[in-house]
């Protein structure tokens, strides 16, 4: 997970705290989509960043008071790139630079200048796979529905039927996952949870029906190993790697549930799970001839004729052309 996706999990936990005072930590991590054991992690770190959070009949938050804060460089640095990241997601967060404002001025004149001289120099580039802008009001009603558990009236564009349909939808959470938003929601029209890319909808207006999140919903459990957020039937998946692409894979996690075998000639074989082969399938393509899918035969032979189409596309083409 990169550090701009914890953060946006983090800033949703105290938004549901703060909503919700008296939560419970099952609470908690059913709202925000993990396990209690992930949130009690979390919570030491909220702790360590000085975030009032107590507990007194479920979990509270203390009125932020920043007045008498006193920071060091580096802690002030840390907030301050913490809400670059937040800044990066123009169309949702519209207040992140005024906060940046007042936290800047709010500190020592010593620190400010230091921040400002340094702090221009540092980019977090984590930017959304989408250009969310004009989306604010959107966000603000999708917060309001899952705080209040409403029940949403949306129209939705589906890009594999490539079709708008009106949906009635009950939103358990937003997740922030690859560069993209998404909506976990109860689909009244197809009967199941399913995952809704935010900015295909269209449209969406609260209503004023209550819906009750299954006590037994985990976010962890429902995406299983789905890969690029993709679900479906859960399969083991093996690609060998050749050149520079070993070196790459080696240093880089793509899913928690990889493994990676070294041979002898100097190739590696990448092991992980997953639950769809489309994901899969374009992922191991980006990485052309220096990638071979030993298993599944179905994930092979998908690579193969997505390879051989390419090959007829460019078969005949000329340089300088």
């Amino acid at each position: 997970m990169s550090a701009g996706e914890r953060l946006v999990r983090l800033l949703r936990m105290i938004n549901v705290i703060q909503n919700n005072p008296g939560i419970t930590a099952e609470g908690i991590a059913r709202e925000c989509g993990i396990s209690e054991r992930q949130w009690y992690r979390d919570l030491q770190l909220l702790e360590s960043a000085y975030v009032p959070i107590y507990h007194e009949q479920g979990y509270r938050i203390h009125e932020f008071r920043l007045k008498n804060l006193s920071l060091t460089l580096e802690e002030a640095l840390a907030l301050i790139y913490g809400i670059k990241l937040v800044e990066g997601q123009k169309g949702i967060f519209s207040g992140a630079t005024e906060v940046k404002k007042k936290l800047l001025g709010i500190l020592p004149e010593k620190i400010r200048n230091e921040i400002e001289e340094f702090g221009d120099r540092v980019e977090v580039a984590d930017r959304p796979g989408v250009d969310y802008t004009g989306k604010e009001e959107l966000f603000k009603k999708l917060n309001e529905a899952i705080r209040k558990k409403l029940v949403v009236e949306m129209n939705y564009h589906t890009f594999g039927r490539d079709e708008l349909t009106d949906r009635m939808v009950e939103p358990y959470q937003l997740v922030y996952n690859d560069g993209y938003w998404y909506l976990v929601a109860y689909c009244r029209l197809r009967k199941d949870v399913l995952l809704f890319r935010v900015d295909r909808i269209k449209k969406l207006e609260l209503t004023r029906d209550n819906f009750i999140i299954p006590e037994d919903f985990d976010f962890e459990s429902y995406m299983g190993a789905a890969w690029q957020m993709e679900r479906g039937e859960e399969f083991t998946f093996q690609v060998r790697f050749f050149g520079e692409a070993v070196r790459f894979v080696q240093e880089t996690q793509f899913h928690p549930t990889q493994r990676i075998e070294e041979e002898p000639e100097g190739s590696v074989v990448f092991t992980a799970k997953a639950c769809g082969m489309r994901s899969v399938m374009r992922w191991v393509l980006t990485f052309g001839s220096e990638a071979e899918v030993i298993g599944p035969e179905e994930l092979r032979s998908m690579i193969k004729e997505e390879v051989e189409a390419g090959v007829k596309r460019y078969r005949g083409y000329k340089s300088g052309e």
